[in-house]
């Protein structure tokens, strides 16, 4: 059985006014990358967006991971 929680019109509102805060507070990353907010495993992240998928096979995926580690990254929302 799965637990499913029912969000309302504030949740929603105070989840985007989170988000939109965050996003004020820290526009760039230290390495001079913006940021954005993402979704993942329901829960929301402000991510450098050089954290994003890199396209390509396993080694570039790899080195990009490395590259990666220090590059801001926040959690925003995650559901209780």
């Amino acid at each position: 059985m799965l637990l499913e929680i029912n969000m309302t019109t504030r949740d929603d509102t105070r989840i985007v006014a989170l988000i939109e805060r965050a996003e004020r507070e820290t526009p760039f990353c230290d390495c001079g990358e913006p940021m954005a907010a993402v979704a993942t495993d329901r829960q929301i992240w402000l991510n450098c967006t050089a954290h994003q998928n890199h396209p390509g096979g396993t080694v570039r995926r790899f080195l990009a991971a490395l590259a990666s580690a220090g590059h801001t990254r926040r959690l925003l929302v995650d559901p209780v």
